[in-house]
């Protein structure tokens, strides 16, 4: 079956209805000068990204490869324009308006999970290198654009990013995220640089509960809950007393991991605990990693508005890593966002964002492809074929339900 009669067939319903969610974009264009459709420019980008296209320069050639099959539901108004008319324009969009539409059009065809507790929020920034600049007699040294993604187990995706100034950090832009998400039933997690008071009493007011790491930027806090669990704490709590314990093993490399988990709601012996807004508990991770030959014990301590449950603990705790393993590292690894130069941060930024975007459909065919998301790219690449696949996929989990 040829390509076009692919396409009559399935009615492209889903590629459809991207470019009508993208015609509700605002363009802030001089309308008298515009030569090309705000929407194709972002249905033509989001194909080729999915086409293993990660620079403007490839989406130009993609375009340009590609006008016959695009013109089968675009109107490509203009022609193809060029890698730098790209940037600009993908530039001027209202990132949160970018954002609403790929979130929209994902909660249609999210195959949700039945989860056993809540979902899990995991915040993390994440810095593209290559947009930086080291500073010449010619120009200022320009900092990567740094990007603070909130990731949605549930979603297995990031619904909400900031940009981080390059004057600013983290700590400053966690607050104004939370204020925008709805933390009903949902757990956030963080690294230790933003266990603050501040952020923690933000999620309590969004009626929202957290699990975040603690380390030595507390000071003496740090310091007197890494006493407190001392071995003979430990012990205590292994043996059921005065708290919940729970163990888990892996092998990784050849490796025996062992994680061991440890929770208790005594926090009452800490004199500040009433500053830090619901806390009901705290915990340590202790985490063996056996070779056979060596042998290494590292420990993590957490804090908490969990009542006891040492299994929604433990899986807030392992799932907070989802947000580098299953976006971050795709994102450097499959979309190669660390090696792009653009200097232009509010197009990089939204170029990110599409990314994201493509990262969840990928992540969806890839249950039917059964291959890594890099050749999923590639294939997509050689035929066109297969991005009628790829939305067929799409268009399939619509019917899906989940018992």
């Amino acid at each position: 079956m040829k390509t076009n009669e692919k396409i009559e067939e399935l009615n492209i319903e889903k590629l459809k209805e991207l470019k009508e969610k993208a015609k509700t974009l605002e363009d802030t264009r001089q309308q008298g000068k515009v030569t090309y459709k705000i929407w194709d420019i972002v249905v033509v980008t989001i194909l080729a990204v999915l086409s293993d296209c990660n620079e403007w320069g490839e989406i130009e050639d993609f375009a340009k490869s590609k006008i016959s099959f695009l013109k089968k539901f675009l109107k490509l108004t203009g022609g193809i324009p060029r890698a730098i008319t790209y940037e600009r324009v993908i530039g001027i969009l209202d990132s949160s308006s970018l954002n609403s539409i790929f979130i929209e059009f994902v909660s249609k065809i999210q195959n949700k999970k039945s989860y056993e507790f809540k979902d899990i929020f995991s915040f993390d920034g994440k810095i593209d290198n290559g947009s930086s600049r080291k500073e010449t007699l010619h120009h200022e040294k320009i900092k990567g654009l740094n990007v603070l993604n909130v990731y949605s187990d549930s979603y297995g995706m990031s619904i909400i990013q900031e940009m981080i100034e390059d004057k600013t950090n983290e700590i400053t832009v966690i607050p104004k995220l939370i204020e925008q998400l709805d933390l009903k039933d949902v757990i956030c997690t963080w690294d230790a640089l933003n266990t603050q008071k501040d952020n923690i009493k933000a999620v309590i007011e969004k009626h929202g509960d957290y699990v975040v790491a603690l380390k030595g930027n507390q000071g003496n806090f740090y310091e007197d809950v890494k006493d407190y669990f001392d071995q003979e704490r430990l012990d205590i709590i292994k043996s059921g007393y005065e708290g919940s314990y729970l163990l888990e093993r892996e092998k990784s490399h050849g490796a025996i991991i062992t994680y061991e988990y440890y929770q208790t709601e005594k926090v009452k012996w800490y004199e500040e605990h009433e500053k830090w807004e619901k806390l009901r508990s705290i915990g340590v991770v202790v985490k063996t990693t056996d070779t056979g030959k060596k042998k290494s014990i590292e420990k993590r301590y957490y804090i908490s508005s969990l009542l006891l449950n040492i299994r929604m603990f433990s899986l807030a705790i392992r799932k907070h890593w989802n947000v580098e393993n299953k976006l971050h590292w795709q994102l450097d690894f499959t979309f190669k966002c660390d090696s792009n130069t653009t200097t232009n941060k509010n197009a990089l930024f939204n170029l990110q964002l599409i990314k994201k975007f493509c990262l969840k459909l990928l992540s969806e065919a890839q249950k039917e492809y059964k291959k890594s998301l890099k050749r999923i790219r590639k294939d997509i690449a050689r035929n066109e074929d297969e991005i009628v696949k790829i939305f067929k996929i799409i268009r399939n989990f619509d019917t899906l339900t989940v018992p």
